[in-house]
């Protein structure tokens, strides 16, 4: 029998020695019903493993079920380098809509992966998933997996950097893809033991690797050692921001030793934005710094297989000289609009080893996208405005439906930025959406009528076209913006002034003076006939830029008989307080009854300039509240002559610091604003200056927050240590390392709180005398409790807390098997040994019956062996419980019970 049992492990260690097998694999999944799935299992396995073969897999579903599964391509499709591809295709119909993991294991890797369970990585499983989420079809369409079209299988040369790419798509859905690196998996939430990342195989300075998680390049920096590596990406994909489904490459990497061989390298842009309907060619160069190396150059990517007009790589087969010129050309159509880049990966491979060799990636990113709608146009007509732009519209025609129609935004004032090809639709701009799905069309011109408007306010309206998938129900999902059409900006119907001007001309807090200026309504657009003269225009003003109350200016009241004879009309209001708070205007217009207006201008506030001191720098913070758009604020300061100089100028903000001051040194400023309506026949741009205001940079900038430990010696002591030797000693160096900031530490203050989540209270103060410090402490009960620290300076300022640490108690508390009651003066009475931290006990001790003979709640104990009546117990044997309690600032610790025997010994029966 001993034979036997010998001669079967030896079989079995052979068949393992040759059992090695996988070394790549994922997944891809396909949805081809409401809950049927079909999945594509891909392995990548040694070709020269022949008993490992497998010609069937078992996919486990996620539902509770599993299906043996027989490879699709015969007996697999064998590669260099001793690689075998292999593939694995099931249908599925799943019990209901919810997300599911699907996996397939396999109880062999290959040998001899450095960074997986060295040196014994062919026994441990082989094991890929993916995370799949239905969705309900009819509302928010397909979900489908990504497609990784970059082999699993790749090489690297000691010494130099590598990088991959899988190459993720998604044109069937549009969804966004992240990545992320990830420890491989031996099974459903199993990682493969002893796994170490690949740079932490002889790692060093030059041995570093990194995952982008938007491009999804994987770069290692260098290998240092020859041999088989594996690492695994988990692939995810998104839709309006919820993770809908994740892939994991588990895949290999070959190092070999190249003799100082170096990777070609690929000339090509990195990226790239275009307008539908452009071509892209781009001009790619390949060349190799080894002499007589011949290169060959290779690219996948979603613009190869999109099913509308895909991209073409212009170049020579095989193997050619370096250096080797190529192309890249793409047709770009109106199917190809996403949100999300195109990546173009190109491989640049060598041949060092005749048939193959060291290879270089360059990833194109390229990103298509729709173009703006024409000719954007306003016009007034009563109390609607029509926005009409051209049709037909460039990208109106498109697969499955993709154009979805377009959408109006607008917004109050008008905001002229600079087009980004890249950028599309109107986020952070100020605009919102109003309309959305417009295909009205009037002629040759598309519409939409704007109802909700008021008289006086100055409308800036823009388009944008949408695209999106189209779901079961028609609902559409994974919408697409075009870029932003030109601004077309309007006032409705202008019977009303419009104020152009609110300047400080003079500041002082009696005298100050403000220029206000207004234009007047336009003629075409006032009905004189029915707002026949005398007309009138009154001007009043209030204190706040948000104020609704308002006096009358006085001398600024104007009348003429006869509305032609007006002009814009400049006031100067004298005699006001400019220094204390900003100044906000209206003008009242009249027509025939001069006691009632028929109409306001909105109101419109000067700028209003605040300053805050720091060390070395003065903060400036304007605001204002006007009808027009101020979209750039020149920053003057006055200099030693009493001149006021430029010094900066900012756009779409309201903040600027002026640093490199000095402290208590007063520095005056003043802000001018240049804005603008957007409306032709209005004066542009429109300048106004905010009253000037001084102030004295001072510091009030903390120190640096002080990094601490605590420490005690519970841990380092016998049990037997008395309590009030024990102390929690507060350390810290100062500065720390890496404090920038200005200014040296004075005192620091130390505060303690008895137990986490509670506030901290003030302890006590410490000299900031030296660099290394220390504070002991001991709170009233225990040594439990949280610290944390403050650094204060010579004027005060205190920084924030320092990192808080907790420390817990170490009580002790134990007691002896036995005592002499005998008067003797020798262990007469029973005590605990010397303990600490303990605040009382509940302690009980019973005799052989189970009958309380003794209690108390002293620590001490001091029992000198009677009953609870005082008598003398006789000799013998009896149990206590004891429930100790910890001494501690909250008390809300719970009891330790202490169990056991007592010997009483006292020469009595």
């Amino acid at each position: 029998m001993r034979y036997i049992l010998l001669a079967i492990l030896l079989v079995s260690s052979v068949y393992l020695a040759r059992a090695t097998h996988n070394r790549a694999g994922e997944f891809r999944i396909e949805q081809i019903g409401d809950l049927t799935l079909r999945v594509t299992v891909i392995t990548y396995t040694k070709t020269s493993s022949i008993q490992a073969d497998r010609d069937s897999l078992t996919f486990n579903w996620g539902d509770g079920t599993f299906t043996v599964v027989q490879r699709a391509n015969g007996n697999g499709m064998p590669l260099d380098n001793d690689v075998k591809f292999n593939m694995y295709v099931a249908e599925h119909t799943f019990p209901g809509r919810a997300t599911y993991t699907i996996s397939m294991f396999d109880k062999n890797r290959v040998g001899n992966i450095l960074n997986v369970n060295p040196p014994n990585s062919i026994s441990i499983p082989f094991y890929v998933e993916a995370t799949y989420t239905f969705l309900n079809p009819q509302f928010q369409g397909t979900n489908n997996s990504v497609i990784l079209l970059q082999p699993p299988i790749d090489f690297a040369c000691v010494g130099e950097r590598f990088v991959h790419n899988p190459n993720a798509v998604d044109t069937v859905d549009n969804d966004s893809i992240a990545f992320e690196l990830v420890i491989p998996l031996a099974d459903s939430g199993l990682l493969v033991p002893k796994y170490s990342f690949p740079d932490q195989i002889v790692p060093g300075p030059f041995n570093n690797i990194s995952l982008d998680p938007v491009t999804g390049d994987f770069v290692w920096d260098a290998p240092q050692a020859v041999g088989e590596y594996n690492i695994a990406i988990k692939v995810k994909e998104y839709r309006n921001g919820v993770l809908i489904s994740s892939v994991i490459r588990d895949m290999q990497i070959l190092v070999v030793n190249c003799n100082e061989n170096s990777p070609p390298e690929i000339d090509v842009l990195d990226e790239i934005c275009v307008v539908a309907g452009e071509t892209i060619d781009l001009d790619i160069l390949v060349s190799d710094p080894d002499p007589n190396q011949l290169v060959r150059l290779s690219a996948l990517g979603g613009p190869f297989i999109h099913n509308s007009s895909p991209a073409v790589l212009i170049s020579q087969t095989g193997y050619q000289a370096s250096p080797l010129e190529a192309g890249f050309v793409w047709h770009t159509t109106c199917d190809h609009i996403s949100d999300h880049y195109y990546s173009v990966v190109f491989k640049a491979v060598d041949n060092i080893f005749d048939t193959t060799g060291l290879a270089a990636l360059k990833t194109l990113r390229i990103k298509v996208v729709g173009p703006p709608p024409e000719n954007v146009e306003t016009r007034s007509d009563g109390d609607v405005i029509r926005t009409t732009w051209d049709s037909p519209y460039a990208c109106e025609v498109t697969q499955d439906d993709y154009f979805k129609g377009f959408s109006v935004w607008r917004r109050e004032s008008s905001n002229q930025f600079e087009l980004d090809t890249c950028q599309t639709g109107l986020d952070g701009q100020g605009y919102q959406k109003i309309a959305f799905n417009i295909r009205d069309q009037e002629g040759n011109s598309y519409f939409y009528d704007d109802a909700n408007v008021e008289k006086g306010r100055t409308y800036c309206y823009r388009v944008l076209a949408e695209f999106a998938k189209t779901a079961a129900s028609g609902l559409a999902f994974n919408r697409v913006e075009s870029l932003p059409s030109d601004e077309s900006c309007i006032q409705l119907n202008r019977d009303i002034p419009l104020l152009t001007k609110v300047s400080i001309e003079e500041t002082d807090p009696n005298d100050g003076v403000v220029s206000v200026r207004w234009s007047k309504p336009l003629v075409a657009q006032l009905d004189t006939v029915e707002n026949p003269g005398p007309y009138r225009f009154s001007l009043r003003f209030g204190n706040g830029l948000d104020t609704d109350s308002y006096s009358p200016v006085p001398g600024a009241d104007f009348s003429s008989p006869v509305f032609l004879s007006w002009r814009d009309t400049t006031f100067l209001h004298e005699g006001v307080n400019t220094s204390a708070t900003g100044l906000r205007y209206i003008v009242d217009f009249y027509a025939n009854d001069l006691a009632n207006p028929i109409g306001s201008s909105l109101p419109a506030s000067s700028v209003f300039l605040d300053i805050s001191g720091t060390h070395e720098a003065n903060i400036l913070r304007w605001s204002y509240n006007t009808p027009w758009d101020n979209y750039a604020f020149d920053i003057f300061r006055k200099n030693d002559l009493g001149d006021f100089e430029l010094i900066a100028t900012v756009e779409d903000d309201t903040t600027y610091t002026d640093i490199g001051l000095e402290n208590e040194i007063e520095y005056c400023y003043k802000v001018i604003a240049t804005g603008t309506y957007g409306i032709t026949d209005i004066e542009d741009p429109l300048i106004n200056a905010s009253q000037e205001r001084c102030n004295a940079p001072m510091d009030n900038i903390p120190p640096c927050i002080p990094v601490i430990e605590v420490q005690n010696v519970c841990d380092q002591t016998t049990p037997g240590i008395p309590e009030d030797e024990i102390v929690n000693t507060v350390t810290w160096e100062y500065p720390p390392i890496n404090c920038t900031q200005f200014g040296d530490a004075d005192m620091f203050r130390i505060y303690y709180a008895p137990d986490e989540g509670l506030d901290f209270e003030f302890v006590d103060e410490v000299p900031a005398t030296g660099t290394q410090f220390f504070y002991a402490h001991r709170p009233d009960k225990g040594i439990a409790g949280c610290y944390a620290i403050t650094a204060i300076d010579e004027l005060g300022n205190e920084s924030d807390l320092s990192n808080f640490i907790c420390v817990e108690n170490c009580p002790f508390y134990e007691l002896p098997n036995a005592f002499t009651p005998n008067n003797d003066g020798h262990n007469d009475i029973f005590r605990p040994y010397p303990y600490r931290f303990i605040d009382r006990i509940e302690f009980q001790v019973f005799n052989r019956w189970g009958n309380l003979v003794f209690e108390t709640t002293n620590p001490d104990i001091e029992w000198n062996g009677t009953n609870l009546a005082g008598k003398p117990l006789a000799d013998g044997v009896y149990h206590y419980i004891c429930k100790v309690f910890e001494a501690s600032e909250t008390g809300n610790e719970a009891p330790s019970i202490l169990k056991g025997f007592i010997q009483l010994v006292a020469g009595s029966n």
